[in-house]
C-alpha cells in the first residue's frame, strides 16, 4: 500500500509546549493515503513502550462555523505498529479532507491498568484543496474512527466471551455429567445396598426359619432303613462305595490256570502259584460305573513273600466305544508281605459302555515264581480323586440302605418275571393307577440289553416318555423320573421297548417297579430294620436299630392264617421271643456276622480265627496253627461274645480236633475264661487245631 506519510516525534512531558508544526500538507485528493506516523518518546529520548492492551487515542481539531464551540473534533485510535519502540500511526479519513486549513492534533495514552496520560505532545498540519477535485468530501464536525475498532474489540470480546462461556458450559456439562454419574453411581450403589440388605434379610429370615425348623426337629428322630444291620466296624466318614460287595465266588479265571490254586481267605482271595506256571490271573466283573465321571479305585494286595517289581499287577479295564483302556492300580512295583492298599484315579470317557463289564484283574507274570498272592475283598470305587477308608456298598444287597421309606409299587402285579424278548416290545403291563398329566413318576428296572439299545418308557399310543439311565453303584439297574405331559387313550398301560427298533437284540427284565414321585426306592417287599438317630447322618452306626413293624407282621402272617380259624400255641413269657410252634415271628435274632479274632502270645492262625453270635448262640470257625510255645492263651473274645454269669475259672471247655489225616495225632482241650481269654492247657504239638467245635449260649 502506498501512503503519503510524515514521521514526527512526540515528546512525553509535563510542560506545556508550543504545538509542533510538522509542515505537512495533505490534499483533498489524498483519500486513504494521508498517513501521520509518530514515535512516542520520553523526555530522556527513550522510546515509550506500549504493552499489550494499551490504546493511543489521537484527537484532531479544526475551525468550524457549524460546530458547537467553533471547533470540529475528529478522534482516532492510532494503530500501534511497534509496541517496543512506541511507534503509532493514523490514516486520515475522507471526511476530514473536505476541510481547508490548519489542523491541530494531540496524543493520549490509555494503559490497560486503568491509568492514562496526556502526552502534552501537540502537532499541526495543513489540508488544501487539490485542483483535480471539483467537489470535496462532506466535512463532518465530529468523527470517531475508534467505533470500528471498538466494534472489532467488542466482537472479539464477545467471541472470546462466547468461547469462554462455551468452555465454561462444556466444563459445567462435564462437571454436571460427572456429578450425575456420581449421583447415579450412588443411586445404583444405594439400590444394590438395598438389594443386598433385602437379600441379607431374606437369608436371615431363612436362617430363622431353618433354626425354627431345627428347633422343631429336635424332638423328631431321623430315620434310616436297611435290610441288614451287619454294618461292621468300618469307617463311614468317607465317600460311599459303589463297587459291588464281593466274595470268593465272584472271581473267575483268566488264561490257563495250570499251576494255580485259589482259596477263600474269609476277607480275601488267596492265589497260590507254582514256579513253572504260565502268566494268568483272577478277574472280577462289575457294572456299577457311569460315563464322564471321575473315580478312585482302592485295592489291598500282598503276598506270602517278597516278590520283585512287575511280578504281580492289578488293573481295571474299561470298555470305551470299541476300545479297551487299562488303568493300573499296581504295576512295576515290588509286593511285600504286609497288606497294602493301592489306589488310582481315573475318569470314564463319554462313550464308556455301561452294559459291558469293567474288569478288575489280579495278574501274575513269569517273574512271580512260586508264591501266594492275596487280594482283599474290601475293593472300593468312589467318586472323586480322593481315596477314603473302605466301607461296604450299602446301596446293594444285603443292605439296600435308604433314608426314605419304600414307595408303593403301582406296576402290574400280575406280570411274571423275568421277561425276555428279542423284539422291539419287551414289557407291557396294566398299572394299578393310571398315568395322570402333571404327576411325576419314577420307573426302575433290573435288566440287560444290547449296548446300542435303550430301555424306553411308553404309554402306548403316544411318543415315549424317555430313556432309562443306569443307576450308579448297583448292577444292571436302570431308572427314569418323568413328569407326564400327556397320556394315551388308556393311561393305565405302561410299556418298555428297546430303541432304536431296527435290528432288535436279546433283552431281559428281571423286575420292574413304578412309583409316584421323584424318588427311587429298592424293589423289596419291606425293610427288615429301621434306625433312629438324633442327627441326620450317613453313618448307619449313628442310628439305633430295631425291627420294622412290616417285617414283624410279615413273619406273623407267614405263620398264622388271617382268614381261617386256627389255634395258636404260644408262650406265657417271651424270654425267648414271640414264637409259634418254636418259630420266632415277632423278632429276628441279631446276627453279628463273622468277626475276626486276634491271636496273642506269639500264636497265629492257620486259617483266620473268627467268632459269630446269632441271638444267644456263639460259634467259632477257623484253625489255630500248631506250635511248641509254652504260653497257653491264644486269643481274647471281644465283649458281647463272652460267657455270662461264670461259676468258676473254666466256664466252658471244648475238645478241638487236629487238622491231620494221621489218627495218631491228638487234639487239644480249649478253655474259655470269664474275661474272654481262650487257652490250651493240654496241647503241645505242631498239628493245626479246628475251632469249629466251640459253640455255646450266653444268657
Amino acid at each position: 500500500m502506498v501512503y503519503k506519510m510524515n514521521e514526527s516525534i512526540i515528546m512525553i512531558q509535563a510542560e506545556a509546549i508550543k504545538p509542533n508544526d510538522t509542515n505537512v500538507v495533505f490534499w483533498s485528493h489524498d483519500r486513504g493515503t494521508a498517513k501521520l506516523r509518530m514515535k512516542l518518546v520520553r523526555k530522556n529520548g527513550i522510546p515509550q513502550s506500549l504493552p499489550e492492551g494499551t490504546t493511543v487515542p489521537i484527537r484532531l481539531i479544526f475551525k468550524s462555523a457549524t460546530a458547537e464551540d467553533g471547533y470540529g473534533k475528529h478522534d482516532y485510535l492510532a494503530t500501534i505498529e511497534d509496541r517496543v519502540n512506541g511507534i503509532v500511526s493514523i490514516v486520515l479519513e475522507d471526511n476530514i479532507l473536505g476541510y481547508v486549513g490548519k489542523v491541530e492534533g494531540s496524543v493520549y495514552i490509555d494503559f490497560p491498568n486503568d491509568r492514562s496520560l496526556d502526552t502534552a505532545g501537540r502537532f499541526t498540519f495543513d489540508i488544501k484543496r487539490s485542483q483535480i477535485d471539483d467537489s470535496t468530501p462532506e466535512l463532518e464536525d465530529y468523527y470517531f474512527n475508534g467505533f470500528s475498532q471498538t466494534i472489532d474489540k467488542i466482537e472479539k470480546i464477545l467471541a472470546d466471551g462466547k468461547q469462554e462461556i462455551e468452555q465454561k458450559i462444556a466444563e459445567s456439562e462435564t462437571q454436571i455429567e460427572a456429578k450425575l454419574k456420581d449421583t447415579n453411581d450412588k443411586i445404583t450403589k444405594a439400590n444394590q445396598d438395598v438389594a443386598t440388605l433385602n437379600t441379607n434379610i431374606d437369608k436371615t429370615n431363612d436362617r430363622i426359619d431353618q433354626t425354627n425348623q431345627q428347633i422343631g426337629d429336635l424332638g423328631k428322630l431321623k430315620k434310616m432303613y436297611s435290610n441288614s444291620i451287619d454294618f461292621g466296624g468300618y469307617d463311614y466318614s468317607g465317600n460311599p462305595n459303589i463297587a459291588p460287595n464281593v466274595g470268593f465266588n465272584d472271581f473267575y479265571n483268566n488264561g490257563s490256570q495250570t499251576g494255580y490254586t485259589a482259596k477263600d481267605g474269609v476277607d480275601h482271595i488267596a492265589v497260590t502259584r507254582t514256579a513253572d506256571a504260565p502268566p494268568a490271573g483272577k478277574l472280577l466283573n462289575l457294572r456299577t460305573l457311569l460315563p464322564n465321571k471321575t473315580y478312585s479305585l482302592s485295592v489291598d494286595i500282598w503276598a506270602d513273600m517278597e516278590v520283585p517289581s512287575g511280578a504281580v499287577s492289578c488293573n481295571i479295564r474299561l470298555r470305551e466305544g470299541t476300545e479297551v483302556r487299562s488303568v493300573w492300580a499296581l504295576i512295576n512295583k515290588p509286593v511285600g508281605t504286609n497288606r497294602t492298599t493301592y489306589s488310582v484315579t481315573f475318569t470314564t470317557a463319554a462313550n464308556f459302555v455301561t452294559t459291558e463289564e469293567s474288569r478288575i484283574s489280579l495278574w501274575f507274570n513269569d517273574s512271580a515264581g512260586a508264591c501266594t498272592g492275596y487280594l482283599g475283598y474290601n475293593i472300593k470305587i468312589e467318586e472323586g480323586s480322593t481315596a477314603t477308608p473302605y466301607q461296604p456298598n450299602l446301596l446293594d444287597a444285603p443292605y439296600y440302605l435308604s433314608k426314605v421309606a419304600l414307595g408303593e409299587d403301582i406296576a402290574d402285579p400280575t406280570v411274571k418275571f423275568p421277561v425276555k424278548s428279542s423284539g422291539a416290545e419287551i414289557y407291557t403291563g396294566t398299572m394299578t393307577e393310571p398315568f395322570v398329566v402333571g404327576e411325576t413318576y419314577t420307573v426302575t428296572l433290573k435288566g440287560t440289553k444290547p449296548a446300542d439299545k435303550n430301555f424306553r418308557l411308553f404309554n402306548p399310543g403316544i411318543a415315549g416318555y424317555g430313556n432309562l439311565s443306569p443307576v450308579e453303584g448297583v448292577t444292571d439297574v436302570w431308572s427314569l423320573t418323568v413328569t407326564v405331559d400327556k397320556v394315551a387313550a388308556d393311561p393305565r398301560i405302561a410299556a418298555i421297548n428297546q430303541t432304536p427298533t431296527d435290528n432288535p437284540g436279546a433283552c431281559q427284565i428281571d423286575w420292574l417297579k413304578i412309583e409316584k414321585g421323584n424318588t427311587r426306592t429298592p424293589n423289596i417287599s419291606e425293610y427288615k430294620y429301621f434306625g433312629e438317630g438324633l442327627k441326620d447322618s450317613n453313618n448307619p452306626n449313628d442310628y439305633s436299630w430295631d425291627i420294622t413293624p412290616e417285617y414283624t407282621e410279615k413273619g406273623l402272617n407267614d405263620s398264622v392264617s388271617l382268614t381261617e380259624p386256627e389255634t395258636v400255641l404260644g408262650l406265657k413269657n417271651f424270654e425267648d421271643g414271640l414264637q409259634i410252634a418254636g418259630k420266632e415271628v415277632a423278632t429276628v435274632p441279631e446276627d453279628t456276622g463273622w468277626v475276626n479274632l486276634t491271636a496273642i502270645n506269639g500264636h497265629s492262625w492257620n486259617k483266620q480265627g473268627q467268632i459269630r453270635r446269632i441271638g444267644k448262640l456263639v460259634m467259632f470257625r477257623g484253625s489255630l496253627k500248631g506250635s511248641t510255645l509254652s504260653t497257653q492263651d491264644f486269643c481274647t473274645i471281644p465283649e458281647g461274645f463272652r460267657p455270662s454269669n461264670p461259676t468258676d475259672n473254666y466256664e466252658y471247655q471244648f475238645l478241638l480236633p487236629p487238622q491231620s489225616s494221621n489218627t495218631l495225632d491228638n487234639g487239644g482241650m480249649a478253655y474259655i475264661r470269664p474275661n474272654g481269654v481262650c487257652g490250651l492247657p493240654s496241647f503241645r504239638g505242631t498239628v493245626n487245631l479246628f475251632l469249629a467245635p466251640i459253640q455255646y449260649y450266653i444268657d
